[in-house]
Formats: C-alpha cells, structure tokens, sequence
C-alpha cells in the first residue's frame, strides 16, 4: 500500500483577512477528505467529502492526492469570490468543542464519550474514559482539588486525551507520532 497522500495547508488573502486553509486525507472513522478554514484562530467553515476509493495503488495515491488538491483550490476560490460570507460566519458560527479539539495537529480522532457508549457494544477504550471521569467525580467531591478537566491515557490501544473542559466528555485519540504534553498545552487552550 503507497500510504496516506500528504495534506494541504495555505493561506488566502481577502478584504485585508487572513483565512488558513488546511485540507487532509482521513482514514477514521471513515475515509474522507476534509477541509477546514480558519480565521483569527477560529475555525469557521469545515467541508468534508466522503472519498470511496481505497489507495491500494500508486495511481490510487495520485488520484487521491489530486482529488485533495482539488477540494483545497475549490474552498480557496470561494473565499477569494464570496469573502464577505466567510467574514460574517465569524461572527454568527458557534463551533462545537469536538470540532475545535479536531483540527489541533497531532489528534487523529475526537469522540463524545456517552454518544459512544450509548452505541451498540461500544469499545473498550471508552468505557475505562468513562471509568476515569467517575474517578474524577469522586475526587472533585471529597477534596478541594477541582474538577478534573484534562486526563492523558496511554493503552496498548494508543494514546489519548480525555477532555472535560465542558460539560460533555470528550475523547481525543492521537496520531501515534504526537507529542501528549504539547496536545494537552494546546487543548487547555481552546
């Protein structure tokens, strides 16, 4: 198998806006191609397209890298045309905790644990989450520590970052060359 193509990441100039564009290939939970717009540090606008074809080849892979570049130059183009939009989106768009814990580097996958563990037979992983924010739980209410927030776990199944700085739990897995400490540094944060 050639691999994963390599991702997108640039800038476009508009009414004085800076607006980052970063475009990847992502395998899990399915493969997709996914587009994400920032501006002044805030994620705006997401575009993903579900991509069928597996990269078993090495035309697979140039097809693949093709169809990244496509999507990348196609949102590009928009925001040159239609900047006032995306501006105004600034502005109206409240995003979602998962979606800005999932455009930090280094984080593969980001999933809320009680929607996971309220699917049918939901992986282990995510019930020893829910096992640690009990513990947690149980600290925050005989000791004057705090709420637990941020918890780092490292399995046989990976690495990951159980996030509680909202209400919800979230659980972030982690490429497996990310560096924990630098995820958590920016996950405090968002």
């Amino acid at each position: 198998m050639p691999g994963l193509p390599p991702g997108r990441t640039s800038s476009v100039k508009a009414q004085d806006k800076k607006f980052i564009l970063q475009t990847e290939f992502k395998i899990n939970p399915k493969r997709a191609i996914v587009t994400t717009v920032s501006l002044d540090g805030q994620v705006i606008h997401k575009v993903e397209h579900s991509y069928p074809l597996e990269i078993e080849t090495d035309e697979d892979f140039k097809e693949t890298e093709a169809a990244i570049v496509a999507q990348h130059e196609s949102i590009a183009r928009k925001i040159i045309v239609n900047s006032n939009d995306f501006i105004r989106q600034t502005k109206s768009i409240k995003i979602s905790r998962s979606d800005r814990l999932g455009v930090i580097p280094g984080i593969a996958y980001v999933a809320n644990v009680e929607e996971k563990l309220n699917g049918e037979n939901p992986p282990m992983v995510y019930q020893q989450a829910r096992l640690i924010m009990q513990i947690g739980d149980a600290i925050t209410a005989t000791s004057r520590v705090g709420a637990l927030k941020i918890a780092a776990i490292i399995s046989d199944q990976g690495k990951f970052v159980l996030d509680r700085m909202e209400e919800h739990g979230h659980l972030v897995t982690l490429k497996n060359d990310a560096d924990i400490g630098s995820i958590i540094t920016e996950i405090e944060s968002q």
